[in-house]
């Protein structure tokens, strides 16, 4: 009889849920074990959706004693299940628009689990501040129990994120958090563990500047797999998901699958958290939609959080993504990190990189003169921020036009292009800043990428020049595109003819369109097109 494949549970982050549920579980805990027995203050920045809240559930059943959920885990053998009383916020629950409300919820959080271990009593609510009441708590549960306390804070930046535009509220916010996580240092005495996660790093608000014993594992090489999924845990825990797949769909040969395996990689693997490893991860949310969706190759990125402050920052900014820009920080920017610095109406682009690093758009690609080499980490992520590009040139490629201009390619329909073009360059709002050519190839350029060709290179060099755009249709079909803005059609495809970009194409069986486009700045579209086909 056939074993029954385990639930694949993404809308939860309960591992009592998953373990009751048959869902599966994809061990953690060597990394967890390892954490506990090296301190007790402790850090991790991670994207959203990538499996922080989960990893904070996983600590509080650690420390509850709730020994039998880890049956068949690395921990379940290797630890004794000390039970500790758990105290465990997300700051999250502070979504009210005015800080006042939230600082009313935090102390309304903080009595609630003054509640739960009743020692209400025990708490001095004559002035009411939530570091004083966390204080209170903190040395109560500790006399009562007779037992450490753990602190496991979730989100602990969300606060911030929803007010860093406003510079009152963030900084008002802010003295309110520092004071708040303060009170884990003047109540040591009263901690076995404590463990914070947040999307960003805000060292550069000083938010734990007195927090000093805080110790920052984001970018520890031995936590990078802490949280998301390695390639071997995907062919460990995935390899039956994906048999169901072939076997339902009678994939047999080994190239295919192996294909298949390759093409996953592609589209959701490339998360890379530290520059002493190369350490990849997958978006956990996106592999469980993947195959839970009957694993179709789709953007499942775009459903994640924080995509509302993404396209502020690219609609504000859509110079710093044109696809001759490198992506580079220092490698000191992620833990200097000022978000404010992010929104401000002439941003830092060393600011607009780290939190876009922080937030999963950007991830770690290499080094390079002290400086840390950054790219979109896969398809996935790509093909999101060159939407978001488009969309900020309102240039609209997408829907019903994509699958049209893809078989225009695929056929050679060179006519057939041109046209598509025009009519999603019409639709550029009057005011949109469009006289620059780099604005017009980077919109030409990110509406390429969304068809999902073998190969988009933009800027790429050759040993003579660098051609504007190649494009790998399929095997055998090559376009060679230069780009012009107010020159001509004429003058693009002698470039490409003199600079002889298309040689390094040429190989026995392949059709290579040499085309030569011209965008005029004052009609804001594309006036001119010329080709020449070469057969090899």
């Amino acid at each position: 009889m056939e074993e029954k494949l385990k639930e694949i549970i993404i809308d939860k982050s309960s591992l009592e849920w998953i373990v009751r549920s048959n869902g599966l579980y994809i061990d953690k805990t060597k990394y967890i074990l390892s954490l506990i027995r090296r301190g007790t203050y402790f850090f991790l920045s991670r994207p959203r959706r990538f499996g922080k809240s989960l990893l904070i559930d996983t600590l509080e059943n650690i420390f509850k004693g709730n020994r039998e959920l880890f049956k068949g885990t690395y921990i379940y053998d290797s630890y004794d299940f000390e039970e500790h009383p758990v105290i465990r916020f997300s700051m999250n629950d502070l979504r009210a628009s005015s800080n006042k409300v939230n600082t009313r919820l935090l102390l309304d959080f903080v009595m609630k689990w003054a509640s739960y271990f009743h020692v209400e009593d025990m708490i001095d609510t004559s002035i009411e501040e939530p570091f004083y009441y966390f204080s209170n708590l903190l040395r109560a549960v500790y006399r009562k129990t007779g037992k450490k306390v753990v602190v496991l804070i979730d989100e602990y930046d969300y606060p911030l994120m929803q007010s860093v535009k406003e510079k009152e509220k963030f900084e008002e916010m802010r003295d309110m958090l520092q004071a708040f996580y303060e009170t884990l240092k003047v109540e040591e005495n009263s901690l076995r563990f404590c463990f914070l996660t947040g999307i960003t790093r805000f060292q550069h608000v000083s938010i734990f500047s007195k927090l000093n014993n805080l110790t920052d594992i984001s970018s520890d090489p031995k936590f990078s797999a802490i949280c998301g999924y390695t390639d071997d845990e995907i062919d460990h825990y995935f390899a039956p998901y994906m048999e169901k797949y072939f076997s339902d769909n009678n994939v047999a040969d080994e190239n295919e699958r192996r294909a298949f395996r390759t093409r996953m990689k592609e589209f959701y693997d490339g998360y890379r958290f530290s520059l002493r490893n190369d350490v990849t991860m997958y978006n956990p949310v996106s592999v469980g939609k993947f195959f839970l969706g009957g694993c179709s190759f789709e953007n499942f990125w775009i459903e994640t959080g924080a995509q509302s402050l993404v396209d502020e920052i690219v609609s504000r900014n859509p110079e710093l993504f044109h696809e001759d820009v490198t992506f580079s920080i220092y490698n000191q920017a992620l833990t200097s990190f000022n978000m404010a610095e992010a929104f401000s109406p002439n941003p830092d682009p060393e600011a607009v990189y780290s939190y876009l690093v922080q937030a999963g758009y950007l991830t770690i690609r290499g080094s390079e003169y002290g400086k840390m080499i950054l790219g979109y980490p896969n398809r996935e992520v790509s093909d999101t921020m060159n939407g978001k590009v488009l969309r900020t040139y309102g240039l609209k490629i997408g829907g019903e036009r994509l699958p049209y201009l893809y078989k225009a390619f695929s056929e050679g329909d060179t006519e057939g292009i041109i046209k598509m073009f025009r009519e999603a360059y019409v639709n550029i709002p009057y005011d949109m800043f469009m006289d620059k050519e780099n604005n017009f190839q980077v919109s030409f350029y990110s509406a390429l990428m969304f068809l999902g060709f073998d190969k988009v290179e933009a800027e790429e060099k050759t040993n003579i020049g660098r051609m504007d755009v190649s494009v790998v249709v399929r095997k055998g079909v090559i376009y060679i595109i230069e780009l012009k803005l107010d020159e001509s059609a004429d003058e693009a495809l002698s470039q490409i003819k003199e600079k002889k970009y298309f040689e390094k194409y040429a190989k026995e069986g392949t059709v290579i369109h040499l085309l030569g486009i011209n965008f005029s700045s004052e009609e804001r579209n594309i006036t001119g097109w010329k080709e020449e086909i070469i057969r090899v």
